[in-house]
């Protein structure tokens, strides 16, 4: 009788060590971001590297992100129905476009002006229409 608990006892053991290795083995799901979630992501990682390669002095590499934020926010405000996000991300549309002319032309500061200004417009919108929720 001692036997079949113990050997009962040994397979339950098994058997909840095998499932709870198998689940720590699963990465856990994280939920599916909103399209403008992913597209504020793209934009802090741009700005991220234009900062890095901007005290890198790697101009090229800060006009090609700087071109590609700009793209994407003329995009993105084209496209949007609030008046006050459309003009907020044609704003920094404008501003990544010159930041990429100031980095083509080797200019530093102008660039750093830049990247302030868009900045800036990035916490005008988190205050006036994210935070607003």
């Amino acid at each position: 009788m001692k036997r079949i608990i113990a050997l009962f006892s040994v397979a339950i053991f098994a058997i909840a060590s095998i499932a709870f290795a198998g689940s720590e083995m699963k990465p856990e799901a994280k939920p599916e971001l909103r399209p403008l979630q992913k597209i504020m992501q793209a934009r802090s990682g741009w700005m991220k590297s234009m900062n890095e390669n901007l005290a890198a002095k790697n101009f090229a590499d800060v006009a090609k992100d700087a071109d590609a934020l700009s793209a994407q926010a003329k995009k993105v405000g084209d496209g949007a129905t609030n008046p006050l996000a459309k003009e907020l991300h044609l704003a920094v549309s404008t501003l990544a476009r010159a930041a990429a002319d100031a980095a083509g032309k080797k200019d530093e500061a102008a660039v750093k002006t830049n990247l302030g200004e868009i900045k800036a417009k990035c916490g005008e919108c988190h205050v006036k229409i994210r935070d607003k929720k």
